[in-house]
């Protein structure tokens, strides 16, 4: 699953886009999910990580792989290193990591990410979270 932030300053506004393909590649599906509120970027990349695992834990699925363009938030999980401005969030990433079976999280350059970041900055502009299943936005 891709995922990432987006934020938006002068409104207060932020987005996360998520979108899931399967092992061949093939799409499965897609979310854009607004929050009324923006803070720290980094902080934002954690709970948009927080809010796919929630969704992977919500479809069922057991072995997944977590792909985000923020080499911090990706340290900060797999070294257990907390940083201040992340350390609640990551811990509770880490307790949701036992819901599923296998599970990794690795860094991807933004270019690999456009889709979720595309989906993240839409997500701004929306009263309510987005979900496509079978016909996708971008």
């Amino acid at each position: 699953m891709n995922y990432d932030a987006a934020l938006h300053q002068k409104t207060d506004k932020a987005g996360w886009g998520m979108v899931v393909r399967n092992w061949q590649g093939k799409v499965l599906g897609a979310w854009a999910v607004p929050n009324t509120s923006c803070s720290n970027p980094k902080l934002e990349e954690a709970i948009a990580l927080r809010i796919a695992m929630l969704v992977a834990k919500q479809q069922g699925w057991r072995r997944m792989e977590f792909e985000i363009d923020c080499m911090q938030v990706v340290n900060g999980i797999n070294r257990e290193e907390d940083d201040v401005i992340i350390s609640t969030v990551a811990s509770n990433i880490r307790k949701l990591k036992s819901n599923f079976g296998e599970c990794c999280f690795t860094f991807i350059r933004r270019i690999n990410n456009f889709v979720s970041h595309t989906l993240a900055k839409m997500a701004i502009n929306l009263k309510g979270s987005a979900e496509w299943k079978d016909d996708f936005p971008v």
